[in-house]
């Protein structure tokens, strides 16, 4: 109501004796007035009562919405992993199926890299079977956070660990230790401590079948997985990423021999040298969404004692790896010296160079074509009395992801194995995969 219709109410209704000197024309205004604000009060009145109702309040509609975030909250207790620190642990892992055949040797049935000189008569030669070994559990812990420094965990196991001495233990495979290292990341640098990647030559092929090594090893991809301490510092810039990576890494010779599991580490070349290896790589990449590029340079040195005295393990390496759309491409070259731990050499004490390249292709988001070639080969045998000369291998597969946690290979692999003094043995395998990641 406005001040004016109030104050001709008061004056209608109080009648003070200032109003009887008033005229009749006056009184009559007046009254008009007040009939014109009561007809105004009254539509007020009507609109309000058309009007809709008010929206629920928020108090209501949260406590409607109480029961479902309840049982949200139940689900999420059933399938949680805590540890004893209170700490969040998220468990993974791939149940992997290898159905394979191979129509020669094969030093590893299930993922050959040295074809043999076949069983003699009068065994036949090639293989057929199918195993679960390369299936792989482990898990993540996120620590807590130190300052700037975020501190995590990572572990992980298969059973490629070889097989148990029984009539049938090609279907018990030992468990085996894949990575298991403690990590504190800052924003540009990083520390980690346990059993990674070693920091040469990281690069390796896409592939499904090859799972628990990777394809193409003592092929021209080296390899190995290993205990050491590493930093990891990165500058970025507008002309890409610039990554620094340094080591130390447990003396790891390849020269064991054992037939049967052992109870300790043996003493053997690596630890009788009494110094760990140093390695390094410096790294420069640039993306821009689903293009980019990356190249490497990355060294090794170490040293192995011998009856004869210290020996000298060095190598370098330089890889690389291009993606644009659909297209990719890597690969890896490398020399060096009795990097036979790594699958250089072929497994041997001898100087050796070699490398692989590989090309991938996305046919569909769920369909993936990869193809490579790998090669490692012997050189100034006159310094080395090894057994095998050469070895070379292609490789070509399929992936095909019926969803994100579901699928399914086909690979195919030659490989061709040449001895120093006899002719060169092959091998064609088959391998059929079925993944499913949790």
């Amino acid at each position: 109501m406005t001040f004016r219709a109030f104050v001709c109410l008061w004056l209608v209704t109080a009648v003070p004796p200032v109003f009887a000197q008033t005229t009749a024309e006056d009184v009559r205004a007046l009254r008009q007035e007040v009939e014109r604000l009561r007809q105004e009060v009254e539509a007020l009145r009507s609109e309000v009562r058309r009007a809709p109702a008010p929206p629920v309040p928020q108090e209501t509609t949260a406590a409607e919405a109480l029961p479902m975030l309840q049982q949200q909250v139940a689900e999420q207790a059933q399938t949680k992993v805590e540890s004893n620190s209170k700490l969040p642990v998220k468990l993974f892992g791939t149940i992997m199926s290898n159905t394979f055949f191979n129509t020669g040797d094969a030093n590893w049935l299930d993922i050959p890299n040295i074809a043999g000189p076949g069983p003699g008569a009068p065994l036949p030669r090639g293989s057929f079977s199918s195993t679960l070994r390369q299936s792989r559990i482990g898990a993540t812990i996120e620590g807590p956070t130190i300052g700037s420094v975020k501190a995590s965990g990572f572990l992980a196991l298969d059973f490629f660990g070889g097989i148990t001495n029984f009539q049938t233990g090609q279907t018990m495979g030992v468990p085996r230790l894949l990575y298991g290292f403690i990590r504190l990341e800052g924003e540009k640098t990083a520390l980690e401590i346990g059993q990674d990647q070693m920091i040469l030559a990281p690069r390796n092929p896409t592939s499904l079948a090859a799972f628990a090594f990777p394809d193409l090893y003592r092929s021209g991809n080296l390899y190995l997985r290993v205990p050491q301490v590493r930093i990891e510092h990165t500058v970025a810039g507008d002309l890409g990423t610039l990554q620094l990576t340094g080591g130390i890494l447990a003396p790891i010779g390849g020269d064991l021999s054992a037939a049967a599991l052992t109870f300790v580490p043996p003493n053997l070349a690596g630890e009788r040298s009494r110094r760990p290896a140093v390695q390094g790589r410096l790294g420069w990449s640039r993306k821009h969404g689903e293009n980019g590029w990356e190249i490497g340079f990355s060294g090794h040195a170490g040293t192995e004692r011998y009856t004869t005295g210290a020996s000298r393990s060095w190598a370098g390496a330089f890889d690389f790896d291009v993606t644009a759309g659909r297209f990719g491409l890597g690969g890896e070259w490398f020399a060096g010296r009795n990097i036979d731990a790594f699958g250089g050499a072929l497994g041997q004490l001898a100087k050796s160079a070699g490398g692989f390249a590989e090309a991938r292709l996305r046919v569909t988001p769920r369909l993936d074509l990869n193809s490579g070639y790998g090669t490692d080969r012997l050189f100034d045998r006159a310094a080395f009395a090894a057994a095998l000369d050469r070895n070379a291998s292609v490789f070509a597969n399929t992936i095909f992801r019926f969803t994100p946690e579901v699928a399914a290979s086909f690979e195919y692999r030659w490989l061709a194995t040449r001895p120093a003094a006899a002719p060169t043995r092959r091998n064609n395998h088959f391998n059929f995969v079925f993944a499913y990641t949790f």
